[in-house]
This record gives structure tokens, sequence and C-alpha cells, in this order.
């Protein structure tokens, strides 16, 4: 048997190279089962190192299951390997050689729906890129580290005991408290704690909603263009999705009762429109909720970034205006603290607390307690309402920064206009210029600019730029503009 040993280059300590190496002999048949192996002393001189060394490898190995001693006879490469040992050695031994054919493997109706979509949704929930314009993030730069370590840190150094163990799938009991009165004060949401419920984010929350209303083949009434995380999650289930056109009054609720007799889900983003910007009338408020009340449907309001709204105050949620509770509301940090806490809400109708909670406790149990504790405490100190009033402050800049640029730059190729919320605008192209073919020039120029056709279901939508700016400084956001310049002169 030969082993050669690398101490120079190697990063991994000696024993564990002995271990490597027997163990892939093991796995590609070059050891056989039943094999005898050097005695350790033998191997210890044979490489020049301690025999504590090879024994430690020897006795690694042991304990997995690869050899075994024998008594008085010394020790041998195991005679029974576990099937999934002797399946990786035929992979490994075939390495280069053309793969075997697909398995015919007999998925759930749920599983067929994702094998079908597979690269479609991978494609649309991948690792953010922190180029301009790339959207939906935060002004990582500004936010308050410093305190947030703080208060992680009194938390991590003493933390009780009731908070180490498994916590309630509903939530850490403060976090829940602090968001019910956030929410009550800054939106005008009417809940109690009890009704909000600590999710991984939107996207657990409208997992979960799915769950627990859809069967196969029921309609669900989506804005159109629509988030694709919604569009993805609901199209996994075997759902109907019925997009909705947008116009400048939101959600058509009488062109969605053309196109489907009843919905047993409506997804809306009536605050600041999910991309368009388009805030939803009053008066379509009203009619949605009449509706959902007497076909007994439920709304999904998504109110995904309404804190930041740059001329007056945030408008009040959807929900507030429900007495039949037929408004699910969904609320994330993702857009105000930072994307990777993966912290977010669902306040429920008070009659369906206990459902949600029981499918909570099924899809992971309860969020990461540590962090709830730590967000409770950041925003019950005032320090998360501190942040979001600077924040109203700083994304007005950029965005009029956004603003200014393009139509120095941009003028003619790009129409840019300013909004009175959100993370992001809409650069409309001209009639006949299509938006990913420029996103895909602007990715050579280290871009992220994503088209707004990416987010259409049926709706024929004019050509449209993603720009992002929350998360970009003023220098960023002009070296940005001359290079999207550059792209679009050279599509002209």
């Amino acid at each position: 048997m030969f082993i050669q040993l690398d101490e120079k280059n190697s990063a991994g300590p000696i024993y564990r190279q002995i271990y490597e190496a027997i163990r892939r002999a093991i796995l590609s048949g070059e050891l056989q089962t039943s094999r005898a192996l050097p005695p350790t002393r033998a191997l210890a001189n044979q490489l020049g190192v301690a025999r504590t060394t090879v024994i430690t490898a020897y006795e690694q190995l042991l304990a997995e299951g690869y050899l075994e001693g024998r008594a008085g006879a010394g020790t041998f490469v195991a005679a029974q390997l576990p099937e999934e040992f002797l399946q990786t050695s035929r992979f490994e031994r075939r390495d280069g050689q053309a793969k075997s054919p697909p398995r015919k493997i007999q998925l759930s109706a749920y599983g067929d729906n994702l094998m079908r979509r597979q690269s479609a949704i991978l494609q649309n929930h991948s690792p953010t890129v922190l180029l301009p314009f790339q959207h939906g993030v935060t002004a990582l730069d500004l936010f308050p580290f410093e305190v947030w370590a703080k208060i992680a840190q009194r938390w991590q150094r003493r933390p009780p005991a009731s908070i180490l163990g498994y916590g309630h799938p509903v939530g850490f009991q403060p976090l829940r408290e602090a968001v019910a009165a956030h929410l009550t004060a800054a939106r005008g949401v009417r809940c109690s704690a009890e009704q909000v419920i600590i999710t991984n984010g939107t996207q657990q929350a409208l997992d979960l909603i799915g769950r627990i209303f859809l069967a196969e083949g029921d309609d669900v009434w989506l804005e159109d263009p629509c988030y694709f995380g919604t569009h993805d999650i609901f199209c996994a289930m075997g759902a109907k999705i019925v997009p909705v056109p947008i116009d400048g009054e939101g959600f058509d609720l009488q062109e969605a009762q053309k196109r489907s007799r009843k919905a047993r889900l409506v997804y809306v983003t009536p605050s600041h429109q999910y991309p368009l910007g388009v805030t939803m009338s009053l008066a379509r408020r009203l009619k949605l909720l009449e509706w959902a009340r007497t076909t007994d449907s439920f709304i999904i309001e998504d109110d995904y970034n309404s804190e930041y709204r740059y001329a007056g105050r945030p408008l009040a949620a959807l929900q507030g205006l429900d007495r039949d509770g037929r408004v699910i509301y969904l609320g994330t940090f993702s857009k105000t603290v930072f994307p990777a806490l993966r912290l977010g809400c669902l306040v429920a109708p008070p009659d369906l607390i206990d459902v949600f909670a029981a499918a909570r406790a099924l899809s992971g149990l309860h969020s990461p307690a540590l962090d709830q504790a730590i967000l409770a405490e950041f925003i019950d100190a005032g320090h998360f309402a501190r942040h979001i009033r600077r924040m109203r402050g700083v994304y007005k800049e950029r965005q009029q920064c956004l603003v200014e640029e393009a139509r120095k730059h941009l003028d003619g190729a790009l129409d840019v206009t300013p909004a009175a919320a959100g993370m992001h605008l809409i650069g409309w192209l001209p009639d006949g210029v299509s938006d990913n073919e420029i996103s895909s020039r602007a990715q050579e120029k280290n871009l992220k600019i994503t088209p707004l056709s990416a987010y259409r279901i049926r709706q024929k939508l004019r050509g449209g730029l993603f720009l992002g700016y929350t998360t970009f400084g003023e220098k960023q956001i002009k070296q940005g503009v001359k290079k999207l310049a550059q792209v679009l002169q050279e599509q002209s």
C-alpha cells in the first residue's frame, strides 16, 4: 500500500492524510474487503512518522467501520462495508466516464411540479449580487451594526436557559409583542401579539398559506406583473394561476372576476404594487374586502417595503380596513434590517392562529431564538424606528441622485421618473427595445439590472429595467448610470 504525505503544503494534520489515503483506497477498490493492513509500527517506519499518528488514523477508520480488528491477527479492511460505501466506490472508479441514465423516480404532484420548474425556481432565487443596480437590498453600509453587536453580545454572553431550548413555533413572545406594537403604530394593522407568527421571511409565510388553503387546481389570483416568489410557490403546489392586470388604481377586481369565477386566494401588494409601484385606491380596497367576505375567500397582503414613503406618512395597510378576518398580512425585516436575517411575520386572523401555529411547527419548528431576541430588543429600544427614519432620508437622496444622473446621461434612451415610495425605480425603454437584451448586455459591464419582463405572467408590458438605488452611494450610482448609458448607446 503506497501513501504519499505532503507535510509542507497540506493544511491538514498527518494522521488525516493517512486516514484519507486509506479511505480512498478502500472506496476505489484498491484495498478490497478482508485485506490485511500493515502493522502500525511498520507503516509508521515506512512513512517516517510517529507510531501514534498511524494509530490515530487507524482508530478513526475503525470507528467509522472501514476497518476491523481481529485479535492476534491484526487490522483488516472490513468484511462487510455498508451498501452506500460500495456504491460510492463504483462511482469513484468510473470518474470521467459517462453517467448512468437518469432514474425513473415517482414523485409526488408537488415534486413533479418542482421538477418541471426547477431551473426557473433556482434562477429566480439565486444569491444577491451587489452590483449596480441590484434592487431590494438595504443600505448595508449604513446599518448600525455596532448597536446590533452590543445587543447580540449581551444575549450571547449570558443567554437564559429558556431561550436555548426549543422555542414556541409562533415565535419569541417579546418579538411578537414588539412587532404587533410596531405594525399597529406604523402600519395601522389591527392585531394583538397572539396573531403575530414569526416566519423565516415572506417566502415561508407564503408557503404556509398555500399548504393550509390550497388544493390541486384551486384558483389563485395574482397581480400581473407579480413577485415571482409567490408565483413559484403556488405553481409548485398545483394551483391554477389567474393573472390579473394592474392599472393606475392597482389590482383590477372587475377584470379578475371576468377571468375566474372564484379564487381561493388573492395576492396583492396594495400599498406599493410590486414591481410597478402603483397604490391601490380606497374604492378598490373596499370592493376587494367585500368580495372576499361574500365568496369566503382570503386576501394575502404583502406589505414588503411600505416603511419607505418619501412624501407624507406611509399609507395604512389593507388589513386595517378588514372587519371580517379575510386578510392575512405579511411583513418582512429583509427590507428594513438586512436580508440575511431571514425574519418576517404573518398576522393571522384570530380563528386561524392555531392552524398556522401547527403548520409553522412542521416547517422548521421555529426561527433562531437568539436572532429573535436580538431583534426584539433592537425594536423595543427604539433603534429600529430611528434606523427607518434615517433610511427614508438616505433613500430619498439616492433616488434623487439616480433620477438626476439618468436625465443627464440617459435622456431619450431610458425614461426614469421619481417615485413617492419604494426601493427601486422602473426605467422605461423605447417601444420595441428588449429589456432582456439590455439586461444581458449590462451584465457584461458588471451591472445587475433585472428586466421587468421577468415578472410578468401574461400581461404585455413595455420594456422596463429595475434600477435599485438603496444599497448604493452617490459615486456608485453615477458610475453605474454612465455604464448603462454606454450599453444603451451600443444597443441603439
